[in-house]
């Protein structure tokens, strides 16, 4: 099943259309209110190729020399040479934002929780050393959910940057309840967001992530231990970094054509 990203901008204009079908006219002041809305929200907002949630798990499994090797593992990922060309040539805009969300038993909430904008490689390799040496928020049980759930409203709330490409880059060594786990899997899917996981240690893991954690549109890697583990997450951070989505422009200009259509479509009815 494919899975059609919308951005945050066009939600908003689907959501005025939709509203309007209960209307026995379009009203003129929501034409008048359109453009004002994509002004002020590209005013607003900073232009990306893609929006990139980090999300670990730092559940009581994961050793303090594991959490090292794991940091370690992501922040030589953005340093290498392939990631920072995708990031920065791969796209229309050549930029994405990150951030970080850590987990255990609930979600932590940290300075990471903060989109990044990485558009040079100078600010590349300064996010890199903030990953290698930031220290662990806590520890706890594992609730894949918590994380996912936080990473998805992070992801989709107003946070200074437009992208009609959302991801979702879920890490762990363990499981957890399959129902929670699918009902956040399921809320990000249904939010355009692409779910994708990498797992450390038994094949288990990795079989539970693809059932109940990666959206349709994802997939998941596996890495057999923590020392493996940088090499897994460089080859899954090239695949995530490797994107040339629709422009935004281009996406809300064919919108708002649209939007202008459906309201001659309703003045012509309001006038038979």
């Amino acid at each position: 099943m494919i899975v059609q990203k919308y951005s945050q901008f066009e939600i908003k204009i689907i959501n005025i259309i939709r509203e309007t079908k209960n209307m026995k006219f379009f009203n003129k002041h929501v034409l008048v209110a359109i453009p004002l809305l994509l002004c002020s929200t590209m005013a607003s907002a900073v232009l990306v190729d893609s929006k990139l949630s980090l999300v670990i798990d730092v559940s009581g499994s994961v050793s303090s020399s594991e959490y090292n090797l794991m940091m370690d593992g992501y922040a030589n990922s953005f340093r290498d040479s392939v990631v920072q060309n995708n990031i920065l040539n791969s796209g229309g805009q050549g930029a994405i934002a990150v951030n970080v969300v850590f987990f255990s038993s609930s979600a932590f909430t940290t300075s990471l929780d903060t989109f990044t904008l990485l558009d040079s490689a100078a600010d590349i390799n300064a996010f890199a050393d903030i990953l290698d040496n930031f220290a662990r928020p806590g520890g706890g049980g594992t609730n894949i959910s918590s994380g996912m759930n936080k990473a998805l409203n992070t992801l989709t709330t107003n946070n200074g940057f437009e992208s009609s490409n959302l991801i979702m880059d879920v890490s762990g060594d363990g499981t957890s309840s399959s129902t929670t786990t699918q009902a956040a899997r399921n809320a990000a899917q249904a939010a355009g967001v692409t779910v994708n996981g990498i797992t450390i240690g038994s094949t288990f893991i990795n079989d539970f992530y693809k059932a109940n954690v990666v959206t349709t549109d994802g997939f998941a890697l596996h890495a057999t231990d923590f020392t493996t583990f940088e090499d897994a997450i460089k080859q899954k951070l090239r695949i995530e970094t490797t994107t040339n989505p629709v422009p935004v422009p281009a996406t809300l200009l064919l919108m708002g054509i649209g939007v202008l259509g459906l309201g001659a479509a309703y003045r012509r009815r309001a006038s038979v």
